[in-house]
């Protein structure tokens, strides 16, 4: 559900990365696009931003080096093991990065 054309920029733009990677579908998660590697949730697209699932605690730590990171939050009820950035472009170096590490965790 997109409260705004940004999300859908953000999304297109996560797609544009992801889906050439082996493994690689899209599905909905809380309602909001998700993308799962060999049917393993690696990031989800909000109004939050761009929520990583599967980083390690120093893959996020590197990440909150470069950028704000908070929790993903699904109404109230926070999930604070996931790593959301709100980001215009997935392709930036730090974020890219932290994507494709949240993947590669994924399909091991």
């Amino acid at each position: 559900m997109y409260t705004d054309e940004s999300q859908k920029t953000l999304c297109d733009a996560v797609e544009d990365l992801v889906m050439a990677w082996p493994g690689v579908s899209r599905k909905t998660t809380f309602g909001y696009p998700s993308y799962v590697a060999d049917g393993v949730l690696f990031a989800v697209v909000s109004e939050q931003g761009l929520s990583l699932t599967r980083l390690t605690d120093a893959e996020r730590a590197r990440l909150e080096r470069s950028l704000a990171v908070e929790p993903f939050d699904t109404g109230g009820r926070l999930v604070r093991r996931w790593a959301t950035v709100r980001v215009d472009h997935p392709e930036d170096a730090p974020v890219e990065r932290a994507l494709r590490q949240s993947y590669e965790a994924a399909v091991v």
